[in-house]
């Protein structure tokens, strides 16, 4: 009984009972040949596996590597048609010669000094190169505290005529159409009501651009043009400064009385804050500039 039972529990195994003389003969099946078997099964899926990557590894570098070397050939080529190419010529703009007659009168003016402004408007009637009656002009550059372009405008009037002739207009529904239709505006100053304001906003991309378009600070939007029109015939004028903190004004003729443009100059002075200003210029038209004392 013994012997049986031992004979049955080896034939549970992976292994019969082995007989001297006999050939040994595997037995396939049971837990342990199972488990073999999945263990070469997936070291076989493993190594195919591995293989597989290889090969996918082995092809992103040969193409990486071709793409390298299709770049290195189009820089090539491009170095090469660089030199075989003619070598385009830059040209180069000419310098503004000026005039002889405009070199003598400049010479009369020390650009280094600052002139008193007796001195100063002196020179401008001795500098004007125009055979026409030309204007004195000012140019102040302003600065504000942070460093920035000083923007000011507001209104000013003239002791004395400054010889300018102003177009003014007052716009109603009817002028506001015509600017409309023509796309132009040809007045120097354009007037209205705040309540025609909504009705002539549509021409901002006319007027805008040439800074013709009312403003309340300018006075140029009020209750009673009629009023702020005859001021402005009567001498009036707008000052304001552009977008790098320039104010561009006109005192009067070449030919007026000094002691006008002086009044004229210090009514000009007067409005604008003395501690803002950087430079101020004095010229005739299209004579040379001279820095004046502020």
């Amino acid at each position: 009984m013994a012997g049986r039972k031992y004979h049955e529990r080896i034939q549970v195994g992976t292994q019969k009972p082995v007989v001297i003389g006999e050939e040994t003969e595997e037995i396939v099946g049971g837990p342990m040949a199972e488990h073999h078997g999945k263990k070469k099964e997936k070291e076989k899926k493993k190594k195919v596996e591995e293989e597989i990557k290889a090969k996918k590894f082995q092809k992103e570098k040969t193409k990486a590597a071709d793409e390298i070397e299709e770049k290195e050939e189009a820089k090539t080529e491009e170095k090469a048609e660089e030199k075989e190419a003619p070598k385009k010529k830059v040209k180069v703009g000419k310098a503004h010669a000026r005039s002889k007659r405009y070199q003598a009168v400049n010479a009369l003016i020390d650009h280094a000094k600052k002139y008193n402004l007796v001195e100063a408007l002196d020179l401008v009637k001795k500098t004007s190169l125009t055979k026409f009656d030309g204007n004195v002009e000012v140019h102040i550059r302003l600065l504000s505290k942070i460093g920035k372009p000083e923007i000011l405008r507001g209104m000013l009037k003239y002791p004395h005529s400054t010889g300018k002739s102003v177009k003014i207009v007052i716009l109603d529904e009817k002028r506001a159409s015509e600017i409309e239709k023509r796309g132009k505006a040809e007045a120097d100053i354009y007037i209205t009501t705040p309540e025609m304001m909504p009705k002539i906003a549509k021409l901002a991309k006319i007027l805008g651009p040439k800074g013709k378009m009312p403003n309340p600070k300018s006075g140029t939007i009020n209750a009673n043009p009629e009023k702020v029109k005859a001021e402005l015939e009567g001498g009036q004028v707008e000052y304001k400064s552009d977008q790098y903190g320039n104010i561009h004004q006109i005192i009067g003729k070449v030919s007026a009385d000094s002691k006008k443009l002086e009044e004229n100059f210090n009514a000009l002075m007067y409005v604008i804050p003395k501690e803002r200003i950087i430079s101020i210029t004095i010229c005739a038209t299209m004579g040379p500039g001279m820095k004046v004392q502020s």
